[in-house]
């Protein structure tokens, strides 16, 4: 196996810019309106170009991404750097809706990109990365926002912003070039047979756990686009103090993450979960309620935190569940159902609020904390396995390692051991297993530990 560059700075550089760009992005919004002459309507057209052009771009990475491997996330990144120029450049209505084109496509294609890339890398390593890759995006939203309402206020141009945006995300698509192949074994022929019977039962399970990550998402957004409006209106804060709301919630999200990535390991997978959800809908609960300005910022804080983990944690968990042949498209796939809910959660809540109020539908959005936590069973049905779809257990294949707390993947490339249906003989060589003493192997049946099992 080559080791190029990347590492974990390839997987970090592209989650910090793509946050940079989304954090700030608020904030250039008035300015850019202004300077291109929109109306509220024109304005809304224009940014639902992103939308539109982020769902198809989610699903048509994971096949990409099967075919170029490690070259999907330079590539898509550096398409969203082209995207950023472009919004910088642009000089109408219609160039800055053909920009936005350019971004939602983007946008979408590298948050598939990269969570296909972390999960092939955890595959090669052994290594938990999805909480500290994905404890960047909102770290560098929180740092961005500010950041770039600073710049504004100080004269420098929208435009001037989006260059400077535009050459970090392009530096980090430098940054992501990896050398390293993604499968870190040979596809197997038999295995790929046995998913091929089992495809049903997988997409199944791949549509449950999307659907548990849309419920979160659905949480996360009403708080990114209400959050501010819930102290703003219920609670008569300042307009600092409102945007602390949403703020409060990133910084929780990115503090949740690197605890999990810090002591993660001691808990499983679907306790995580569990626990992820209970939290954030406590936290929510208590946001919700309005008692004082400290109690609902506390409340977003610990929603972030709680949240932290569950989409790291349900990625991970689908990376190993399937082989290298279809992770990309399955990571894709529960990605793309997740955003669903990230995407559903401003009308429905808008909707919602117009009749019942804020307050009270926050409350609403709360009780999703109860789906998640019970979503935490959806990890059942992923197959245990990740080399083989269908979850069916190989003949003679040892027990694997628990990837789930952090031990390293078998690198070793012992065919007999990796489950590769062809003999180790090579040709006019009898068929013969790859063991230097027979009667050692565990299932001669004069082994010393066989009790009376018989071939």
């Amino acid at each position: 196996m080559r080791h190029g560059g990347g590492g974990v700075l390839g997987l970090v550089a592209p989650a910090t810019s793509w946050g940079l760009f989304w954090g700030g992005w608020a904030a250039l919004i008035p300015t850019l309106k202004d300077e291109l002459a929109l109306d509220d309507r024109q304005l809304g057209l224009a940014l639902f170009a992103v939308p539109v052009a982020a769902v198809p771009a989610m699903l048509l990475t994971g096949p990409v991404a099967r075919r170029l491997g490690p070259r999907t996330l330079p590539l898509v990144t550096a398409a969203f750097a082209l995207g950023t120029l472009a919004v910088a450049g642009a000089g109408s209505r219609w160039t800055f809706s053909a920009a936005l084109l350019v971004i939602g496509a983007a946008s979408g294609a590298i948050e598939v990109a990269l969570n296909a890339t972390t999960a092939a890398r955890e595959a090669l390593t052994g290594e938990r990365l999805f909480n500290k890759v994905q404890a960047a995006t909102p770290l560098a939203m929180v740092l961005a926002a500010p950041a770039v309402g600073l710049a504004l206020h100080l004269g420098a141009s929208a435009r001037a912003i989006l260059v400077a945006i535009a050459v970090l995300v392009a530096l980090s698509a430098v940054l992501a070039i990896d050398g390293r192949r993604w499968q870190e074994q040979e596809p197997d022929p038999a295995g790929t047979t046995r998913a091929g019977r089992a495809h049903g039962r997988l997409l199944t399970a791949l549509l449950v756990v999307g659907t548990v990550g849309a419920i979160v998402l659905l949480m996360e957004n009403t708080v990114e686009q209400w959050g501010a409006i819930h102290l703003a209106d219920d609670l008569g804060a300042g307009s600092f103090v409102a945007a602390c709301g949403p703020a409060v919630y990133m910084a929780g999200l990115s503090a949740g993450r690197m605890l999990a990535q810090w002591r993660g390991e001691r808990v499983d997978e679907r306790t995580l979960v569990l626990v992820g959800g209970a939290l954030g809908g406590l936290g929510l609960a208590l946001a919700a309620a309005a008692w004082s300005t400290a109690s609902t910022l506390a409340g977003f804080a610990l929603a972030g935190v709680g949240l932290a983990p569950v989409v790291p944690t349900l990625l991970a968990a689908t990376g190993r569940a399937v082989g290298p042949e279809r992770r990309p498209q399955a990571i894709s796939l529960v990605t793309t159902v997740s955003y669903a809910g990230f995407l559903s959660a401003p009308p429905l809540v808008g909707t919602l609020a117009g009749r019942l109020g804020l307050g009270t539908v926050l409350g609403i959005v709360a009780l999703c904390g109860v789906m998640v936590v019970a979503g935490s069973g959806s990890l059942r049905l992923l197959p245990v396995d990740h080399t083989d779809e269908a979850g069916a257990d190989r003949p003679n294949q040892p027990d694997r390692p628990n990837h789930e707390a952090g031990t390293p993947s078998d690198k070793r490339g012992d065919r007999g051991e990796r489950g590769d249906p062809r003999p180790s003989g090579g040709p006019g060589e009898p068929t013969r297993p790859n063991h230097t003493n027979h009667r050692n192997h565990p299932n001669h049946p004069n082994h010393p530990n066989e009790k009376g099992v018989s071939r």
